[in-house]
This record gives C-alpha cells, sequence and structure tokens, in this order.
C-alpha cells in the first residue's frame, strides 16, 4: 500500500510540474542544452535571474508555474533558468550583454540571439513575449538583421520599431520609428500622431521637437493629459541624463535649468521636473529627513493618481519616519491608491500605516482586505499574515 501511495504522489508531482515552464536540471551544462534545442530543432529560452531580484522571484512563484504559460513555452522552447551570478552565468551574461534582471533571452542551437524581452510582467503579456520569439517575423535579431541587410519596407519599419520599443530598445525604437515616418506625407495624420506619441523618448529628439512644435495638434487627437505626460516624461529623463551624477547622487539644477531655457521646455515643465530631480536625488542619498519634505512639497503641489507612484511613497514613508503628522499624510497617499485601484500591495501599505499609527481596528481591517486580495489574485500574503499576527496580539 505504501508504495502504491509513492507512485501515486510521484505521478501527482509530475502533473503539478507539467502545469507550468518545464525547465531543465540547473546542473546542466550551457552546451549540453544549445545541443538538445539543434537536436529538436527548438529554441533556448533563458530565465537570466539573481538571487537578490524582487521581480525575478515574482515571476518564479506566480508566472512560471501557470498552465497557460507552460503549454506555450514547453511546446516551443527547451527552457533554462540560470543564475547569471554563478557559474556558466556569469560569461552568458558577457556574451549577451544581460544588465537588468530579469533579462528573458531566446538563443538558436548555434547560441545566437534571436529575441529578448525583460521585467516582471503579467501572464498574458508574458505569453505574448513567447510567441513573438517563436515567430521569425516578429524575433527581435531576426528583424534586426534583416533592417541592417536594408530592408526599409514600411509594413517592416513600423512593425521592427514596435518591436524595439516592446523590449525597450530605445535608442533603436526612436532610430527605426525616424526611417519610418521619412516615407510618410503627413506627420500629423490621426495613425502617425498614435505612432509617434509612442517613440518619444529623449529631449534631443527630433520626434519630441516634432511634438513641441505641434503641441495643439497632438493635444486634439490625443488629449491635453496624455500629451503633458509625453512632455513631462520626456523633460525628467531628459535633464536627468545631462545633469544627474549617478556617483554622488548629485543634481546640477541651475545647468538643467539653463538647458531648458535653451530648448524651449515650458516654464512649468522645467519647475516640475527639477523639483523631481532634486527630491529623486535626496532620497537616492539616503538623506531621508529632506527627501520626505521635498517629497511632501512635491505632491501637495503636482498631485498624482498613479496608483503604483502613491503606494511607492506611501510605504518609504512607513519606512522611514515615527513622525504620526508625516504617516497620516502617507496614509492618506495609501487610500487613495486604494480608492483607484483596491490590489494587494495597496492594501497592505494602509494595514502597515494603520499598524504604526497604533489604530489596531483599523489595521486589521485593511490586513484582512489585503490576505481575502492575495487569495483572489494568487499572490504571496505571508508577510500580511505575520503582520496581522502582531495587529491581534497588540
Amino acid at each position: 500500500m505504501k508504495s502504491l501511495l509513492c507512485v501515486l504522489f510521484s505521478l501527482m508531482c509530475l502533473c503539478i510540474n507539467a502545469q507550468g515552464i518545464n525547465f531543465e536540471n540547473e546542473d546542466t551544462q550551457w552546451q549540453a542544452i544549445l545541443a538538445k534545442a539543434k537536436a529538436e530543432n527548438k529554441v533556448v529560452f533563458v530565465d537570466a535571474y539573481t538571487t537578490w531580484c524582487g521581480p525575478c522571484k515574482v515571476m518564479a512563484k506566480n508566472i512560471f508555474p501557470l498552465k497557460e504559460v507552460g503549454d506555450v513555452f514547453n511546446a516551443q522552447f527547451v527552457n533554462a533558468k540560470i543564475d547569471m551570478e554563478k557559474g556558466e552565468g556569469v560569461d552568458i551574461a558577457k556574451k549577451y550583454g544581460i544588465r537588468a534582471y530579469p533579462t528573458y533571452i531566446f538563443v538558436n542551437g548555434d547560441g545566437e540571439l534571436v529575441h529578448k524581452s525583460l521585467g516582471s510582467m503579467p501572464s498574458a503579456k508574458f505569453i505574448e513575449v513567447g510567441k513573438a520569439a517563436a515567430d521569425p517575423e516578429r524575433q527581435f535579431y531576426t528583424q534586426k538583421r534583416k533592417y541592417e541587410a536594408g530592408n526599409v519596407s514600411q509594413a517592416f519599419l513600423k512593425n521592427f520599431s514596435n518591436t524595439c520599443r516592446e523590449i525597450q530598445e530605445t535608442k533603436l525604437s526612436e532610430e527605426v520609428a525616424l526611417v519610418y515616418l521619412k516615407n510618410e506625407k503627413d506627420w500629423l495624420s490621426r495613425d502617425n500622431i498614435d505612432y509617434i506619441s509612442l517613440f518619444v523618448r529623449s529631449l534631443d529628439s527630433d520626434l519630441f521637437k516634432f511634438v513641441m512644435k505641434n503641441r495643439s495638434a497632438f493635444e486634439s487627437q490625443l488629449g491635453k493629459p496624455l500629451v503633458a505626460d509625453i512632455i513631462e516624461g520626456n523633460a525628467v529623463r531628459g535633464l536627468a541624463a545631462k545633469f544627474y551624477n549617478r556617483s554622488d547622487a548629485s543634481f546640477n539644477e541651475g545647468k538643467a535649468v539653463e538647458y531648458a531655457k535653451s530648448i524651449s521646455l515650458p516654464q512649468h515643465v522645467t519647475d516640475k521636473s527639477t523639483a523631481y530631480l532634486n527630491m529623486f536625488a535626496l532620497q537616492n542619498r539616503r538623506d531621508m529627513p529632506n527627501y520626505l519634505k521635498a517629497a511632501i512639497a512635491y505632491y501637495d503641489k503636482y498631485p498624482t493618481d498613479d496608483t503604483n507612484t502613491l503606494n511607492a511613497i506611501a510605504w518609504t514613508f512607513f519606512e522611514n519616519t515615527d513622525d504620526r503628522l508625516l504617516l497620516e499624510k502617507a496614509l492618506g497617499w495609501s487610500l487613495q491608491s486604494i480608492d483607484i485601484s483596491p490590489q494587494y500591495p495597496f492594501l497592505d501599505t494602509a494595514a502597515a500605516l494603520y499598524f504604526k499609527l497604533g489604530n489596531k481596528k483599523k489595521a486589521k481591517e485593511y490586513a484582512e482586505k489585503a490576505i481575502s486580495k492575495a487569495k483572489e489574485t494568487g499572490e504571496d500574503a505571508t508577510e500580511t499574515v505575520t503582520m496581522l499576527k502582531k495587529i491581534e496580539a497588540m
């Protein structure tokens, strides 16, 4: 009877494992993985991760085990998980230029890159990454080789520019978009306004200058809020690239303002961008007392309804102050994010803030809501459960 139970248990485990992506044993040598892919006429999918990478853990726990993900990846690829800071992973990271985590690379049996993507994402988007990697018409590196060989048909250029954008090849996406647009007669057509809005990624680009010159036309098609987001986003990125020093987390506001004037950036955009970058620099220097003051001043003057931003600043306050007035300010942002979208992380932040403020009733209420939401969405609520026990012991 025990033997039968063992067999049934083993079969059950196999069924469970088969639901998601079946990865090769992590001890398998890279050359053996490539050889297997070549023999099976498949591409290798590599989850390039590190042990300290939070988004890597989210993908491993919540996305890779899903049946719908496994159905796509097991059929199309030889799948491998490789720690980029151990063993062969170190050389693989160097060879394929992997610098951010998680990165997903797709390599043919000869070791040539055919596609890549990066970052934590929902299952539907990750499945699309797999489908693109399996389709020669959508593979990034296959398209790139065609582009470098002189393929400049409009349909190809539009498709390739979007592929570049999706995998965050920002500079190349902008380059290809400009090649595409040079063959378009009317840049202010509805389709081209929509297209251009996706590729404006730097202050120095011709596309940004075109948007600024034709702002009213873009606003009439896209709406003022979206155009403002495009302009402000580029201002922050552009001024940071030029005047924010990563080595000492300093921001040269004087030079940034001078440059903004030289390119006729609107004054309110300059003010907002420099305020944000000053706040960003204080946070990165871990000057938390001044950062907290700057954050309140910034978000009072420039309120946001971006839920992830609201939750992030609320949590930063939770971690860095015991001042009741500051914690209550953070709670306001947290509750605002929940009003917009009651997601598990947002509910957890509210519970933590109420707990720190000593409001047992509200802390328990929001912790229980967070745990319930996590059960609905399949998220890990271990830390919230631990917090709930502490709340109940208050």
